[in-house]
């Protein structure tokens, strides 16, 4: 039950999240993305970023209605989430500072691969 509850949670997390950076980017500026204002090359991957959220948190969902496919969904949400806390240290060290992107990218991530590593070992 804990399980499926985690599952929900962080499936519509992201989805809200990934849904409002596909179509929106600009929206969400400045507190959750770069300012996509007059940039469109930073609006793309924003909205890069987003899709793949929507696409993990339709796996998510998908798996609510088939017990046997939470782990494995959430599973590919711990994968996700650790490659992206993985791109934005990459980042950091690359501007060689953590700014606001980057410690917010981690933070974000690293929220996700949490609730989602807590789902993988729930019952």
């Amino acid at each position: 039950m804990l399980r499926r509850k985690l599952v929900l949670a962080n499936s519509l997390i992201r989805m809200g999240y990934g849904t409002a950076g596909l179509l929106r980017p600009g929206v969400m500026a400045p507190r959750l993305v770069p300012d996509t204002h007059d940039r469109p090359d930073v609006r793309l991957y924003v909205r890069g970023f987003a899709a793949h959220q929507v696409g993990v948190a339709a796996v998510g969902l998908a798996s609510l209605g088939r017990r046997r496919l939470e782990r494995p969904a959430m599973a590919l949400a711990v994968a996700i989430d650790t490659l992206d806390v993985i791109s934005t240290v990459a980042e950091g060290l690359t501007r060689g500072r953590a700014d606001r992107d980057t410690l917010g990218g981690t933070a974000l991530s690293a929220a996700g691969a949490v609730t989602a590593a807590a789902a993988l070992h729930a019952r």
